[in-house]
């Protein structure tokens, strides 16, 4: 998994995601999956500024522009977190 991070982490400074200001902004945190598994990486990342949210994929369902679909890497967006007012408290989408 390692190199997946190390992968996950040069495609966000590619994208612009990252700069030199923002160092700790976006965190990553490798998601459990099945070892061995082909298509078994996963991330969930966290821009820690604003409370954005993301799982990256190796192995996602993609829809291409002409309505094929396959399976491949990529980002799924979850949402925005919000801050809560205590420990525990459950936080509604």
């Amino acid at each position: 998994m390692p190199m997946r991070i190390v992968l996950l982490t040069a495609l966000l400074a590619m994208s612009g995601l990252s700069g030199a200001d923002d160092d700790g902004r976006y965190q990553a945190l490798p998601l459990a999956g099945v070892e061995g598994s082909k298509g078994s990486g996963r991330a969930f990342i966290l821009d820690t500024r604003e409370g954005h949210v993301w799982i990256w994929s190796e192995n996602e369902l993609v829809t291409a522009p002409d309505g094929s679909r396959r399976y491949g890497a990529g980002f799924v967006y979850q949402g925005r977190l919000r801050p809560g007012s205590r420990p525990g408290e459950f936080i509604a989408p």
